[in-house]
């Protein structure tokens, strides 16, 4: 009978490849999704992984305050180690004496024997310590575990929530169910699940299960009857329209979880799905086998339409333009390490030309809805003031509750302790020639 991976093992060696000490390092997600161990090991697994990401600079921080001198470079496996243990010691409620206890052995099975003594004298050293107390004076990028730059555009962009937006970027995120309307009502949905389903306030279709479960265990999800998609994800295709048998191009679509839903909210819309990747499409398709639905699926460029376009117009367009991802951080904490602020203006400039290449594409009276991941200015209500300030028949007809933040255009959500990740959108309107008649009988 083999032996069962160990899960610290199996962590430090997921986090060198994400976090490699130099260089871009690899995606989280596509680290664990090649493989965890079963069961508990694998939770195990998962939670140092995000919790060393989550925590980085500040363990770091404390780390390198108790050496003598620093680790080498060599020692990447060591270092990371001892943030996991640092990790588990202050941030989980697992027994002191056991992880302490754990390390010297995984140093031993990391081939750095030498480094034995020195974990298990720091574990013991940080072991009954208060983080916060321990973080307290700490400058507030490295006490939120932030890149420096990011940290000062939260302070330029949000000068009053930028603590809360950092503090939420530490904090687990909820789970969060998309319920498939075809199948069922939202309140159906809630009693299937029973004790610790709640709806969520923004979108009609979403609902918060916690504690989490295996989607394995939901009642009905292998035939598609929910979708793990966060609330805010879900509030774009809410705002798009389409007529029955209208015509819907979900750009960037992958790894199609927006498609599906078009396909749920209308589904006697002709629906494309295009991606600028091959495989990422065949997620596109997997998604959408699960629910029962089908689409069109494309592989091309949203920046370069020429390529794959028939000259139809579309009805609705939904772009979910890549970005910064700077709101979903505590879903992937990974990404703050892999993005540098010179990453940004070339983001802009493609978010600019994407809009700019698939606005000729919408008929006249369609509608399309940009939408990001990021809580940064630049890439939203500014990046869609200019597009309206250029395109003489676009106008912002986004509907937001009166309490959001405010901004130049669109919808801004900030990250909410269980509740919505950040997000924006901004539901555009094409005007008809009859409605500049409109505008210019109200001017004159």
């Amino acid at each position: 009978m083999s032996k069962a991976p160990d899960p610290r093992l199996a962590a430090v060696r997921a986090l060198e490849r994400v976090l490699p000490g130099e260089g871009d390092g690899a995606s989280l997600r596509e680290v664990l999704a090649r493989g965890v161990p079963d069961g508990a090991a694998g939770g195990l697994m998962r939670d140092l992984c995000f919790g060393v990401c989550r925590h980085l600079r500040p363990l770091n921080q404390w780390l390198n305050g108790q050496l003598d001198k620093p680790l080498k470079p060599k020692a990447q496996a060591v270092r990371l180690a001892v943030l996991c243990g640092l990790y588990e010691l202050w941030f989980t409620e697992r027994p002191a004496h056991a992880v302490v206890n754990a390390y010297p052995e995984l140093c031993r099975q990391l081939k750095a024997g030498w480094a034995s003594g020195l974990i298990n004298a720091l574990l013991r050293k940080a072991d009954g310590l208060d983080p916060a107390r321990v973080f307290a004076d700490y400058d507030p990028a490295v006490r939120y575990s932030l890149p420096g730059w990011l940290w000062r555009s939260f302070q330029q962009d949000w000068p009053e929530q930028a603590d809360d937006l950092a503090r939420a970027a530490l904090a687990p995120p909820p789970f969060t169910l998309r319920v498939n309307r075809r199948q069922q009502s939202r309140e159906q949905a809630l009693a299937a699940l029973g004790d610790g389903a709640r709806p969520g306030d923004l979108s009609p279709w979403s609902l918060y299960l916690s504690p989490p479960r295996p989607v394995s265990q939901l009642p009905g999800f292998d035939s598609g009857g929910f979708s793990v998609q966060d609330e805010a994800a879900q509030l774009p295709v809410e705002q798009l329209a389409a007529p029955d048998g209208g015509r819907v191009l979900d750009a960037c679509a992958a790894p199609g979880g927006k498609t599906g839903q078009i396909l749920e909210a209308f589904p006697g819309a002709r629906v494309t799905a295009l991606d600028l990747s091959a495989r990422r499409l065949d997620r596109v398709r997997d998604a959408l086998r699960r629910i029962g639905a089908e689409a069109e699926l494309v592989q091309g460029d949203a920046a370069e339409p020429a390529a794959w376009w028939d000259g139809e117009p579309f009805d609705a367009i939904l772009l979910d333009a890549p970005c910064s991802a700077s709101g979903i951080l505590r879903r992937q904490p990974d990404v703050k390490w892999h993005r540098r602020r010179t990453d940004l203006p070339p983001l802009v400039d493609l978010q600019a030309c994407m809009l700019d290449a698939l606005w000729p594409l919408l008929r006249p009276g369609g509608r399309l809805v940009y939408a990001t991941c990021s809580v940064l200015r630049d890439e939203n209500d500014r990046q869609i003031a200019a597009f309206l300030a250029r395109t003489d028949d676009a106008e912002d007809r986004t509907e937001r509750p009166a309490d959001a933040a405010p901004v130049a255009a669109g919808w801004q959500l900030l990250t909410r302790d269980n509740g919505p990740d950040g997000f924006y959108l901004a539901c555009l309107h094409k005007r008809k020639a009859a409605d500049d008649n409109k505008v210019t009988d109200q001017r004159s």
